[in-house]
């Protein structure tokens, strides 16, 4: 009888080659990642260590392939993983952590901590064990297309209302367009102003862009997970509509694990369609802007103090640093102040990596979050701006649970508002 212990134990071995086990021995369990992560800086607890989210992970390798590891299992030092083990890692590794990978920056040894709690989520996976409320979002977006049901006649009626609402031209399923815009089911159901904005900036660029129905959905619910098949299912709808349609470019609006998943883990796990580059909107409202594609108003946005936060996937991982930088030094030169730490160093906003979606993290999701708000006092900050919906969504929600007098922000929005005309 196969056990759920029993299935992630394979899964770890599996999981376990040269790469994993070289970094598994090269741990030295020094524990300096554990202050680089949101959620223990912020509630105490050593089982949010970073390097204790691995623990599953390392015994599996040890016992099933190093000599120490046999003997301490032989003589009773070290215990067989049980299914109750299992149980109380998949609430640590789903609910106390967004896998930003902060604390890979820290450690000495160079381990990369992210993807292998991601290897750990990936045996949950496979065993069953993922929260409740994570699995219906992800069983929603396979059988529906979007985790928040955003199913087909849904979305073209969204995008039909916010075209007319706002009164802007969006493009729908055009073949031969330069580029794909794929948003977020969060921009689409929570913050529809966002599609607005960014369809208003292309249309100023004068980019030949288009959405596509059949890739209508940028976020990976099979990404926060860690199942690989339904990781693959949900890239594949984007990279298939961008061949239909004939694109160059596919563009992720404000999603960061989204953009992560796209543009770096998809070429190392599926066959990603030649000659398409995948890039971020920051980047290319960056470029525009340089270029002179697009003219923003100077200090349109001049007054109170507006901070910025750095999203751990689009900024610490994606590299786009600058670009919301100098757009925020055009339009709030004088009240434009960095929160510290910031950019490659930046706090976790506490939501991401599928965290916001389980209820059961609200807690420990708030308390995180309430590193952010000693950041934000610090710069007295009266507005806030990001450029990733899902750390927009905790923003908001979090300014709300603890009543704070703090304007939440998208990038977007603020170049869309401060567009000169042309």
């Amino acid at each position: 009888m196969k056990t759920i212990s029993n299935i992630a134990m394979n899964t770890f071995v599996k999981e376990t080659g040269g790469y994993v086990a070289a970094q598994l021995e090269a741990c030295t369990r020094c524990g300096m990642c554990a202050d680089a992560c949101h959620f223990y800086v912020a509630t105490g607890n050593p089982e949010y260590a970073p390097v204790w989210k691995i623990d599953l992970l390392k015994r599996a390798y040890e016992q099933r392939f190093t000599l120490s590891g046999k003997v301490k299992l032989a003589l009773g030092v070290d215990k067989p993983v049980t299914d109750e083990d299992i149980q109380k890692f998949s609430k640590i590794v789903y609910e106390a952590c967004t896998m930003c990978n902060k604390c890979s920056m820290v450690c000495p040894m160079g381990l990369q901590l992210g993807p292998l709690i991601h290897e750990v989520r990936t045996s949950m996976s496979n065993a069953g064990v993922v929260p409740d409320d994570l699995m219906k979002a992800v069983n929603k977006q396979v059988e529906e297309g979007s985790p928040l049901g955003v199913t087909d006649d849904v979305y073209d009626d969204r995008i039909e209302w916010v075209a007319d609402e706002w009164e802007v031209d969006i493009p729908v399923d055009v073949k031969g367009a330069d580029t794909l815009v794929v948003f977020s089911s969060i921009e689409v159901m929570k913050f529809p102003e966002n599609i607005a904005a960014i369809a208003k900036i292309l249309n100023t660029a004068g980019e030949k862009w288009t959405l596509s129905t059949a890739g209508r959905e940028v976020v990976n619910f099979g990404f926060y997970e860690g199942s690989e098949e339904r990781t693959k299912m949900f890239m594949q709808r984007i990279f298939d509509a961008a061949k239909e349609l004939g694109v160059k470019k596919i563009v992720v609006t404000e999603c960061g694990h989204a953009y992560d998943a796209l543009r770096w883990t998809s070429y190392n796990m599926m066959e990603v369609p030649a000659g398409i580059e995948i890039t971020h909107i920051v980047g290319l409202i960056g470029e525009y802007v340089r270029s002179g594609k697009i003219k923003l108003k100077a200090g349109a946005f001049d007054n109170g103090v507006i901070t910025f936060h750095d999203a751990c996937k689009i900024q610490r991982r994606g590299g786009h640093i600058k670009e919301p930088r100098e757009i925020l030094k055009i339009l709030a030169p004088n009240s434009f102040k960095e929160m510290s730490p910031s950019k490659e160093q930046a706090i976790c906003c506490g939501g991401g990596g599928g965290v916001i979606a389980i209820k059961e993290a609200d807690p420990v999701r708030y308390a995180a979050f309430e590193l952010k708000i000693d950041q934000m006092k610090a710069v007295g900050a009266d507005a806030v701006v990001m450029s990733c919906s899902n750390c927009r969504l905790q923003f908001t929600d979090c300014v709300q649970h603890f009543n704070l007098d703090v304007k939440v922000k998208g990038l977007s929005q603020m170049v869309a508002d401060a567009l000169e005309e042309r």
